[in-house]
C-alpha cells in the first residue's frame, strides 16, 4: 500500500485518505498560497523610500534658524529667516509700521509684534513663560510708534454657550 507523509503530523497516511487518521489534516484542501514574495518587499521598500523623502523635504522648508534686528540707524527692522538651503531677508522701514502690539494669550503666551499700515503682522519676539512688556515699550520707543496691549486669555466665560 502507497502511503504519504501528512504535512501536519508527519505521520504516513494511505495516498488514498482524504483525511489524516492522526490529526484529521484534510488534504483535500489547497495548500494556503505565499503572500507576495519578492514584489510585495520591493512595493514596501518603494512606499518607505517615498515616506522617508517626504520627511525630508519637508524637513528642509522648515526655518532653521530666524532672527530680527531693529536698527534705529536705519530707521527699519530686518527679519531673516535661514532655510537648510537658503536664506530670506525682509526688511519692514519704521515709517511703514502703524504700532507696536503686545499680545498675552493666543498661539505663543507673550507675543510682540509690529502692525504695518497696510495690516500686516510680522511678530519681533515671543515667548511661553516670560512676560515681554519691558521689551515691548523698548521697541515701541525706539521706533517711535504706539504701543497697543491685546490681551487674548480666554477664561471660562469666553469659552461660548456649551453645544449651541
Amino acid at each position: 500500500m502507497a502511503t504519504k507523509t501528512c504535512p501536519s503530523c508527519q505521520e504516513e497516511v494511505p495516498t488514498a485518505a482524504p483525511r489524516c487518521k492522526h490529526c484529521f489534516h484534510d488534504f483535500t484542501e489547497a495548500p494556503p498560497k505565499k503572500s507576495g514574495g519578492p514584489v510585495a518587499l520591493l512595493g514596501m521598500l518603494a512606499v518607505m523610500a517615498l515616506i522617508a523623502a517626504g520627511v525630508f523635504w519637508l524637513k528642509g522648508q522648515r526655518p532653521g534658524a530666524e532672527s530680527v534686528m531693529v536698527d534705529a540707524e536705519t530707521s527699519s527692522i530686518t527679519f531673516v529667516t535661514k532655510y537648510k538651503d537658503r536664506t530670506e531677508t525682509d526688511r519692514v522701514s519704521f515709517s511703514e509700521v502703524a504700532n507696536v502690539e503686545y499680545a498675552i494669550g493666543g498661539s505663543s503666551q507673550y507675543e510682540i509684534a509690529v502692525v504695518t499700515l497696510s495690516g500686516e503682522r510680522w511678530v519681533l519676539e515671543s515667548s511661553e513663560s516670560k512676560p515681554l512688556n519691558g521689551q515691548a515699550e523698548h521697541y515701541a520707543a525706539v521706533i517711535d510708534k504706539p504701543l497697543v496691549e491685546k490681551n487674548e486669555v480666554r477664561g471660562f466665560g469666553d469659552l461660548g454657550s456649551g453645544g449651541k
